[in-house]
């Protein structure tokens, strides 16, 4: 059980680290049409990778 925790953790940090990769090649103007500003990458990012609940 320990062991599946760690191996789901460290899956959902690696798409973490993707997403956030790929959001910040984005332009400015493609984020501003998604409805995103640079500083709320990170905070995206760890929620797509399912960090957090919205």
């Amino acid at each position: 059980m320990f062991i599946a925790a760690i191996f789901d953790a460290l899956k959902r940090y690696v798409h973490y680290r993707t997403q956030l990769a790929y959001l910040d090649q984005l332009d400015e103007r493609t984020l501003y049409d998604i409805g995103f500003s640079r500083d709320q990458l990170h905070a995206e990012a760890w929620q797509r990778a399912g960090f957090v609940h919205a």
